[in-house]
């Protein structure tokens, strides 16, 4: 028996539709600034980059950034060494584009999104439970199918120390080449009909940027369990697990000054931030969270 539901209203008018209930009785602060890794890379030498909106109150969001041509046109718009990069301005007005903006302007909408997500939760006391693993608490067997939306390079481990299937689907034509040829025993493809014979699948939040989330869902109609991880998943779930996600992993930022200083000198910054892992069965919903 599946676990999806369906939902007829777009997921990014679902989220911000929930944004702005909630602004009114947490109104936002401004954005402090917006932090873009200092170093480019050069194609393909980087399978992972975020940008992060920090906001007044000290609170911060991540979004992935290497989508198309993303993180070449934040630091030609905003200049990795810039420390005013959107400085002051309204968070919620930057989410909106999250709907309708270009793959930039959807970018920064994500980082606000998961930014203004982690003010409220900061002010009312709200501390989401820590993940027990990358996979985002997904336990695999032998008798597992994983689906793996967006690669993962070290479940690939996992996934054979358990003794499962896995099955990869990528969006990007260049990222199957490179993974294939790392990875030449895994089925790695651009086609979601995929993940048709998956019981579990474990997607990035990127699915958020290009607005896949639902194709994917709908793709995986024997999944009992429906992951959405990742820096960028830094948001209330509740518009994804009406959808049928299970559970939202994402990465929250617990040392502000650290984490600025590992992004602006391309270092990594894990250890000034946390996972977590939020299952569907146990999430209260918004409303309880926010006093609402």
């Amino acid at each position: 028996m599946s676990l999806h539901h369906t939902s007829p209203t777009p997921i990014a008018a679902a989220v911000l539709t929930q944004l702005a209930a909630i602004a009114g009785r947490w109104p936002s602060p401004k954005v402090r600034r917006l932090h873009i890794p200092r170093r480019p890379g050069e194609p393909g030498e980087h399978d992972a980059e975020f940008c992060a909106i920090e906001l007044e109150d000290g609170a911060f969001g991540l979004s992935y950034i290497l989508l198309g041509h993303t993180l070449d046109r934040l630091l030609a718009h905003h200049g990795s060494g810039r420390s005013d990069a959107l400085a002051g301005a309204d968070p919620m007005a930057l989410a909106q584009r999250l709907a309708d903006g270009d793959e930039v302007e959807r970018a920064v909408a994500l980082a606000a999104v998961n930014a203004l997500t982690d003010s409220v939760w900061r002010r009312v006391g709200y501390t989401p439970p820590p993940a027990g693993n990358s996979l985002g608490d997904v336990v695999l067997g032998p008798q597992d199918h994983l689906g793996m939306i967006g690669f993962f390079p070290p479940l690939v481990r996992r996934v054979d120390e358990a003794g499962g299937r896995l099955t990869v689907v990528e969006m990007n034509a260049g990222m199957v080449a490179r993974q294939q040829e790392r990875f030449p025993n895994i089925l790695v493809t651009l086609d979601r009909a995929a993940l048709a014979g998956c019981n579990t699948v474990v997607g990035t939040s990127t699915m958020l940027l290009n607005d896949s989330l639902d194709q994917m869902l709908a793709a995986a109609p024997a999944a009992q369990r429906f992951a959405v991880i990742g820096p960028s998943a830094g948001l209330w779930p509740d518009a994804l697990f009406d959808r049928g996600v299970t559970l939202l992993g994402g990465t929250q930022v617990v040392d502000g000054a650290a984490f600025a200083a590992a992004m602006a000198a391309g270092e990594s910054w894990s250890g000034a931030s946390r996972k977590f892992a939020i299952a569907r069965g146990s999430w209260p919903g918004w409303r309880q969270i926010a006093g609402m």
